[in-house]
């Protein structure tokens, strides 16, 4: 059979289109069916469903031809950078928008716990990748079906490594299946680690059978902050946090303005930037798994991933340092840290690098004052009145 050049231009674009489309697929949760899948299943130019018929009203039928392709490329484990609150189930990706629309009966998927308390998920991966990470999440005991799906509403119960691709191009994930009942969602996260980007994928489930086990918290209470007074315009207040070996994960700053000084308000500046962009701590008053930081002295508390622990530190801005070789003299012993190790409880005198002068507590208190930690440094350090008096 003889072909014009028009013809095999033709068949050459098509069968392009249909090898690009091949290449660009990358997957979604086939068990339970995300939420674009039971849409692209249930008709996607025609939808039963009435909430898939709504988010064709908004973005069209092709999201749905498009499943396997809700993704970032610039992730790099930063999901929560990329998604905002609300958007989660399009990963902020506008063309998926309608997938986020705040309704109750998107198709829902029966999910049950086998005899070890454990559910396998499976993947669909036409075009399977190098893992560096897989997570799951699950909404929250409260959380009401219909409502906007937020980053707080969800509690994280599985995470796995490089998972070894199955027959029929699955990737099954085995996880322990988290204790909830009813309608809730199931959010995963797939990041790869040949490139930075990354998937993600909502699953409408229901609960059956009572089985599943109770996740660990995904934030445990690390303490209270507390504020012994106001600090002074300009002062920086940071928050660091350390692992089960003391190594830093990471720290927070937040330089106070006018307004954030009083005892009631920079605790709750630290809390506003620390919820805004740390990754291992939350500062606030937690209600049904919600952690929000509010305007007082002593309510708000320190949250953490179990196993880490924290350390606020103040910085109160001064003349500059003071160099610590210079002789002390008049009423002071010491400039602060010279003589560290040596102070004695009770009679020692220091000058801070603040320019002021402290007095080591008398003992047991004064212990202290010989411990080499931002904390304790006399005027500045978060805790240094339990240390010093100021003299």
């Amino acid at each position: 059979m003889h072909l014009s050049h028009r013809a095999v231009l033709a068949l050459s674009v098509v069968a392009g289109l249909a090898l690009s489309g091949s290449a660009l697929a990358h997957g979604t949760m086939s068990k339970p069916l995300s939420r674009v899948k039971q849409c692209h299943e249930g008709n996607p130019e025609n939808p039963t469903n009435p909430a898939c018929a709504a988010a064709k009203a908004i973005g069209g039928a092709q999201p749905f031809y498009d499943w396997s392709a809700i993704a970032h490329g610039n992730a790099n484990g930063n999901h929560r950078d990329l998604v905002r609150d609300g958007e989660l189930c399009s990963a902020s990706i506008p063309k998926y928008r309608g997938l986020d629309l705040n309704r109750s009966d998107w198709p829902t998927t029966p999910v049950r716990a086998d005899s070890r308390g454990r559910y396998t998920f499976e993947f669909l991966a036409p075009a399977p990748h190098a893992t560096r990470e897989w997570k799951f999440y699950v909404t929250r005991d409260g959380w009401q079906p219909g409502s906007p799906l937020r980053w707080a509403d969800l509690q994280e119960f599985c995470t796995l490594g490089n998972v070894p691709l199955s027959e029929g191009g699955v990737y099954k994930l085995d996880c322990p299946l988290p204790k909830r009942s009813g309608q809730h969602i199931i959010y995963n996260t797939w990041q790869r680690s040949d490139s930075q980007e990354a998937f993600y994928t909502c699953m409408d489930v229901r609960f059956e059978g009572g089985g599943g086990v109770v996740p660990p918290p995904q934030w445990q209470d690390a303490g209270a902050v507390t504020a012994n007074g106001a600090l002074d315009v300009g002062t920086t207040v940071t928050l660091r946090v350390f692992n089960a070996n003391g190594n830093d994960l990471e720290r927070v700053e937040t330089k106070l303005a006018a307004g954030q000084t009083s005892p009631t308000q920079w605790p709750l500046a630290l809390a506003r930037k620390v919820n805004a962009s740390a990754q291992h701590a939350r500062v606030g008053v937690m209600k049904n798994g919600v952690i929000t930081p509010v305007a007082s002295a002593t309510d708000n508390r320190v949250y953490l991933k179990p196993g880490n622990r924290f350390q606020l530190e103040t910085q109160v801005p001064g003349p500059g340092p003071i160099d610590p070789v210079d002789p002390p003299g008049g009423d002071f012993d010491f400039v602060y840290p010279a003589g560290l190790g040596s102070y004695k409880p009770g009679e020692t005198v220091v000058k801070g690098t603040d320019g002021k002068l402290y007095a080591c507590r008398p003992f047991p208190e004064g212990a202290w004052c010989n411990i080499n930690a931002d904390a304790y440094r006399p005027g500045t350090g978060f805790a240094w009145r339990d240390a010093w008096i100021a003299y």
